[in-house]
């Protein structure tokens, strides 16, 4: 795979480490701090980035059981974050193709409406089902911004291993 921003060739990704983030990611979300409009969702992030860089390790069904390890710990409507997490892991993989080749303020611009999605899909998932619509839940729409301008540290410190070295070692083959 190749970096498109500084043109180097990556090292493969260990899948030791990709399951490591997504466990961090699933630690972090997990967190006591709230359901704030300002926290960002940091699975679907960690989601999102190794579905459009390696979906053949993480796929629909890596997101699906998250998003349900999500609903049991938030007490939610079994299977509401479920399904969010994989129509999103779908939609990355489909689009993966068009956004590696983007620059990374690109991709966090055209990755926007995937994290409007997940946020805003409890939401109307409760007022089609309740009736009603709780509007401070609206803030989803914040978080997911948020997200949007996470995504260029995130790419940063997902890929900080793939990256060759600057300073080529001409007794090393990669």
């Amino acid at each position: 795979m190749i970096d498109f921003q500084s043109g180097y060739i990556l090292r493969p990704v260990n899948p030791v480490f990709i399951y490591f983030s997504l466990f961090c990611a699933l630690l972090l979300n997990l967190l006591p701090i709230g359901n704030y409009g300002w926290v960002p969702d940091w699975l679907i992030l960690c989601i999102v980035f190794w579905n459009i860089h390696q979906h053949r390790y993480v796929g629909v069904i890596w997101a699906f059981s998250l998003g349900l390890l999500i609903d049991v710990h938030n007490s939610d409507l079994l299977g509401l974050h479920a399904f969010s997490y994989a129509l999103v892991a779908y939609i990355a993989i489909s689009w993966h193709r068009r956004i590696v080749a983007l620059t990374v303020v690109s991709q966090a611009i055209h990755l926007l409406p995937i994290f409007l999605l997940v946020s805003l899909f409890p939401v109307l998932a409760h007022w089609l089902l309740s009736g009603e619509i709780y509007w401070w839940a609206l803030t989803g729409a914040i978080q997911a911004i948020i997200e949007a301008m996470l995504w260029p540290l995130a790419t940063r410190i997902l890929l900080a291993l793939q990256r060759r070295p600057i300073d080529v070692d001409h007794n090393r083959p990669l």
